[in-house]
């Protein structure tokens, strides 16, 4: 029998090499592609995966009580609360630089005559911290993307250590995000990448969970292992759409 994690890393290298250079995840191969807008734009992708993907795993943990202990790995409610807190962090910047742009344009129009000293050609760019809902509408105005959520499964187990398997994998690297992000000027929340590296701690103990459930999952499903790896490409094609569909305002491109 192939070996289940060998393969998925094999099988899979393509896939997750296209996510780290689709948008906005390229962010973190370039510290000067990095803004407060393109992280609320991860943090949002992010939100669609782990909200759909939990959704998969307890579905299927319902249908087949040997998924119980794959599903606790993920810890689902923990990640959705950090993500939530780190919007809502995101989302008082914005009123905070909101208020202190509005302070200096009053300010600086008790200091000049703007009539008839100063005219003031240059763009003013107000809210350029995305909310979720800005976010929402690029997505829907942008009509050449298609859908994200059309992935073909190949069953509710599969599907579900699938998600398991890219929610774990993608948590390894979330220490050093979450130091990266840490060393920056402004003071951006990371209680989601803090989160993921607790997930990451389970990553031993999900790998010989599934291994010891193979065994039997095969005799249920000569194909299981490739309708696995075939279901963990449709998840990072899933967040790779969803990327591709997160799009900012022309205006707040150039501004960045």
């Amino acid at each position: 029998m192939r070996n289940l994690f060998t393969a998925l890393k094999q099988d899979t290298h393509a896939s997750h090499t296209m996510l780290e250079n689709t948008y906005p995840f390229s962010i973190y191969h370039d510290d000067n592609l990095f803004s407060v807008k393109t992280y609320q734009a991860v943090l949002f992708v992010m939100r669609n995966f782990h909200e759909t993907a939990a959704r998969a795993v307890h579905h299927a943990k319902q249908n087949n009580t040997q998924l119980e202990g794959i599903a606790s790995m993920i810890n689902s409610d923990a990640i959705l609360t950090a993500i939530s807190e780190d919007t809502h962090a995101l989302h008082s910047m914005s009123n905070t630089s909101n208020t202190q742009e509005e302070n200096a344009h009053t300010e600086k129009s008790q200091l000049t005559d703007t009539g008839a000293f100063y005219k003031d050609t240059h763009p003013t760019f107000h809210n350029t911290l995305l909310s979720q809902c800005d976010i929402k509408q690029n997505i829907k105005q942008d009509t050449h993307a298609k859908k994200p959520l059309d992935c073909n499964f190949k069953s509710p187990t599969s599907q579900a250590i699938a998600a398991a398997y890219v929610w774990l994998g993608s948590s390894m690297g979330a220490n050093i995000i979450a130091r990266r992000l840490a060393a920056k000027q402004k003071e951006i929340p990371t209680n989601y990448y803090q989160a993921m590296a607790s997930c990451a701690k389970r990553w031993v103990s999900f790998k010989q969970d599934v291994d010891a459930l193979l065994p039997i999952l095969v005799l249920e499903n000569s194909e299981v292992i490739t309708n696995i790896i075939d279901d963990a490409n449709a998840w990072f094609e899933y967040l790779i759409a969803l990327g591709n569909r997160v799009q900012l305002p022309k205006a707040l491109q150039e501004a960045n």
